[in-house]
């Protein structure tokens, strides 16, 4: 540790320093228990412990539902502050209030804060903070000092023993859509996984969920009321599209408070309504909770249209498309909204994934769907990153399939683009790791327009 011991020391002035800093962080830490995290956050007066708070865990969807409800929330005059991960391109997305990342500024003065808290816990024998523990403690810092009226908390991986799981009572708890993903840490099934999304939910929580296999209501259902929270399940009738648009999906919702209203999405991904539904019903709860009754259908309706999450079916280019899918739920919600589409041309695919996912199963879905006339295999920077001969094992079992196999994002986009014709849509998709990375080349080409 004397080598981390040296790094501490040195001083960082700018927002390239001290990303570089916490990318540095897991070379020298291990996680921590909940404990730790709350010790480090009193040392720093508890900045945002008594903001009221909404949690939202899950396999597929998190990131959108926490953007739906920042919306809800903004329209009806809340000042929010949103907690989320990871990023796309810089680490300020993290940070959100009033659905705007924060500025060089206070994103500096958030970590120098941890980092002194930190430096002077560890030289008295404490642990130092993890990559994400430290992001943590960064927001609540940043949402303390903004006083931030509502806070919407996303788990970064788990729930039972993530970081943002500190508070000992939640306003409203949401449990998303539950998939495969991260199996090495949560389990390897769906209930296990379940398990410990669930290890969010608190006492007098409000808990939002959906209604899936029968053994993950069942379960959910158990813990909810063991803990002495209450069931809020979003049933498959309480929402439904009626249209869908080249940008945009018109559904409708059964609202707590009206019979079915009409709601708009900005996107053509299918899941998104979902998502919206549920962020929905979690803001009526909390609205209600709160014993705040006066709703606007209008509001709603603004909000949800209003709203807008960054690398879910998000077209960046006339025909070219993000989307984070990065394990078999997420591939399979994505190719629903690729069939959904009315594409009078070719689909082209560029796929890369990182190692600790189940690649060769999302590939397989993607041949399956038989959607895609061209394929680019593209070996990312990023050093977690499947490495090119892996993906050209893993692509070379479909004859079919003419494949493209390039080192880096940047020329992986210009061989797609090179290859579309007028009518034909790209679609970039296996992580949201990729994702960035592609955003990154678009904002250094086109000016930051991205």
């Amino acid at each position: 540790m004397d080598e981390f011991y040296e790094i501490t020391k040195q001083p960082i002035t700018s927002y390239k320093e001290a990303e570089g800093f916490l990318y540095a962080l897991p070379r020298f830490t291990v996680k921590n228990d909940l404990s730790h995290t709350k010790e480090l956050l009193q040392r720093m007066g508890n900045p945002g412990w008594d903001i009221p708070k909404l949690h939202v865990a899950g396999t597929n969807g998190k990131g959108s539902v926490c953007a739906y409800l920042q919306s809800l929330l903004g329209e009806y005059g809340y000042k929010t502050g949103g907690f989320i991960s990871p990023h796309l391109v810089t680490m300020h997305e993290r940070f959100l209030i009033n659905r705007l990342p924060v500025s060089d500024a206070l994103f500096m003065e958030a970590f120098l804060r941890v980092k002194s808290v930190s430096d002077d816990a560890f030289l008295e024998g404490v642990s130092y903070p993890t990559f994400f523990e430290f992001l943590f403690l960064m927001g609540m810092y940043i949402f303390g000092k903004e006083r931030v009226g509502v806070l919407v908390l996303e788990t970064g991986l788990g729930g039972r023993l993530d970081a943002t799981n500190i508070f000992p009572d939640t306003e409203v708890c949401v449990i998303t859509r539950i998939g495969l993903d991260h199996c090495r840490y949560l389990g390897d099934t769906k209930e296990e996984i379940e398990e410990e999304k669930a290890g969010i939910i608190k006492k007098d929580a409000r808990v939002i969920f959906l209604n899936q296999e029968p053994s993950l209501r069942k379960l959910l259902e158990k813990r909810i009321k063991e803990r002495g929270a209450f069931p809020y399940l979003l049933e498959e009738d309480a929402y439904s599209v009626e249209k869908i648009k080249h940008k945009s999906i018109d559904f409708s919702y059964k609202s707590r408070y009206y019979n079915y209203i009409n709601l708009s999405v900005s996107t053509n991904a299918l899941y998104q309504v979902e998502n919206a539904a549920l962020a929905l019903c979690a803001f009526e709860v909390f609205l209600g909770r709160k014993q705040l009754t006066e709703m606007s259908a209008d509001k709603m309706s603004r909000a949800i249209a209003h709203s807008f999450w960054e690398g879910r079916m998000e077209e960046v280019l006339p025909g070219v498309y993000f989307d984070g899918a990065h394990n078999e739920d997420g591939i399979r919600a994505f190719l629903d909204s690729i069939e959904a589409m009315n594409c009078k041309g070719r689909k082209i695919l560029c796929f890369s994934a990182v190692e600790d996912k189940a690649y060769g199963r999302m590939i397989s879905m993607l041949h399956e769907s038989g959607a895609f006339e061209i394929v680019v295999a593209v070996e990312m920077e990023d050093e977690k990153g499947v490495r090119l001969g892996e993906l050209r094992k893993c692509f070379s079992q479909y004859e079919k399939w003419k494949v493209k196999y390039v080192k880096g994002v940047s020329p992986a986009l210009k061989g797609c683009m090179d290859e579309k014709g007028p009518n034909d849509i790209i679609c970039i998709v296996g992580s949201l790791y990729l994702v960035g990375l592609v955003k990154s080349v678009l904002r250094r080409e086109h000016h930051d327009k991205f």
